[in-house]
């Protein structure tokens, strides 16, 4: 823990739909403030959106490739003047860092550096069932960083987010209704299912 003018800052945790994070509301102070941001969930939760939407549309923003990243920082023994310097930093699709202490010590290097700096860094979860990206936590302080654990919203914010894009697609909700209890359920599938009642609207 690290403590400031006598408060103890502990690592945060939010859990959210894309959809409240994108939305009108002001997104939580932490998630503001913090200099390193970690965005985990199952694919399709639009993990990428949101963390593109943390970083802004300023100028100054770089998503990088990891694995290209990673492997040219090895091969050099140090980050590029770039990712070390720039504004605004996503690394999305982070996986395969287990049993992987070099690459930990690099990653924690470029983020504590950057931190240092008050630069932002944003690090996506990559494949479907791999945390490995929470193998950082431990190479950064508490104080530093932030997650937020994407989810599919339930209940009524599928009713919702349905309703929503029917009206984009000018589509009658009635006829949709079905995309709101199918099992599984995530915003591809929900799209697919739209996809497939406009063109039986349509169809002769």
């Amino acid at each position: 823990m690290v403590e400031t003018s006598g408060e103890i800052l502990l690592p945060a945790l939010f859990t959210r739909t894309s959809s409240e994070l994108l939305g009108r509301r002001p997104l939580p102070h932490v998630l503001r403030e913090r200099p390193i941001l970690f965005v985990l969930g199952p694919r399709g939760a639009g993990k990428s959106t949101v963390a593109r939407a943390f970083l802004g549309n300023a100028p100054g923003v770089v998503e990088s490739s990891f694995r290209s990243a990673v492997v040219a920082a090895a091969r050099n023994r140090s980050w590029s003047r770039e990712l070390r310097e720039v504004r605004s930093l996503l690394f999305d699709e982070v996986d395969c860092l287990h049993d992987r202490d070099g690459v930990h010590e690099l990653l924690g290097l470029l983020l504590r550096e950057r931190a240092a700096k008050g630069l932002r860094t944003v690090l996506c979860q990559g494949g479907e069932s791999d945390t490995s990206v929470t193998l950082l936590y431990p190479r950064v302080a508490p104080a530093l960083r932030a997650t937020v654990l994407l989810r599919f919203p339930v209940g009524r914010g599928r009713r919702q987010h349905v309703q929503k894009r029917c009206l984009a697609r000018e589509l009658p909700y009635a006829l949709a209704r079905g995309a709101v209890v199918m099992e599984p359920w995530n915003y591809s599938l929900v799209e697919a299912h739209l996809d497939a009642v406009a063109a039986s609207a349509v169809a002769p």
